[in-house]
């Protein structure tokens, strides 16, 4: 079976298997067109080899990140996933195999001790740390912070679903860093359950300059509603200087 086949036949039936071809829903995924979005971010700078990956689940992003890697020499996406085999029935690693990527490593354990081990063994060594982990704000806080110590000068940080209150936050705080730019995000444009007045509405109020949104919206709206309209689902931020902050350096958010 090709790529192309399987990952269609996996989002029309919305079904998976595991490597005793049990069957389970398709319940937690990048849509289709993200997942496009990140191999044609990956096909499209050949400097990325190297990779990092927080959260796999049934695999599928890891499968479009690994499409967009498996003919670099030198190729290696590291997974962070503890719960691969006891939550996602390694469908994950069983999807990957099945395409024959031996260029992919699996850490079985929460991203708050594997992120600093990485750290202290391979510092601002990836190309690209793709993070969709464990959605609290501070989790995410933790994961992005990691993030921006092991990707190079050069490298991208791609973070799902940040329209969630929680990861629009964290992310609302790092795209203050003046080594970070954000290059795009992705977002597929979902009419279903939302009147145009509300479309509108959140068109429009994201348009607010964020040093302005800080002053003039209430805090329940600047976090609910306005961080939430101003991000996509897909957020990607390169890399383009080295982290010489002062000591006490700090933005509001």
């Amino acid at each position: 079976m090709s790529f192309e086949s399987l990952i269609s036949e996996v989002y029309s039936t919305r079904k998976v298997r595991d490597a005793l071809g049990n069957e389970y829903e398709l319940t937690a995924e990048v849509d289709r067109a993200e997942g496009d979005y990140l191999l044609g971010l990956v096909s499209s700078d050949s400097s990325i080899v190297k990779t990092v990956e927080v959260g796999c689940a049934y695999g599928l992003s890891s499968l479009f990140i690994c499409e967009g890697l498996k003919d670099r020499p030198g190729a290696s996406h590291t997974i962070i996933d503890p719960g691969q085999t006891s939550v996602w029935h390694d469908v994950g690693v069983t999807q990957l195999d099945r395409f024959g990527y031996d260029f992919f490593n699996v850490l079985r354990v929460p991203s708050e001790l594997a992120l600093p081990q990485l750290l202290v063994d391979q510092p601002e060594q990836f190309d690209l740390v793709f993070i969709d982990g464990w959605h609290t704000f501070d989790h995410t806080m933790l994961d992005l912070y990691y993030a921006s110590r092991l990707v190079r000068v050069g490298g991208y940080i791609v973070t799902d679903d940040c329209n969630w209150p929680s990861v629009a936050a964290a992310i609302a705080y790092y795209s203050n860093y003046p080594m970070f730019q954000t290059i795009g995000g992705f977002s597929e444009f979902r009419k279903n359950g939302r009147s145009i007045k509300q479309i509108v509405g959140r068109s429009l109020i994201s348009k607010i300059p964020p040093n302005v949104a800080q002053w003039i919206l209430p805090a329940a709206v600047n976090g609910r509603i306005y961080r939430r309209a101003r991000f996509p689902s897909f957020v990607t931020f390169k890399k383009i200087a080295p982290d010489e902050r002062n000591w006490d350096w700090y933005e509001d958010f």
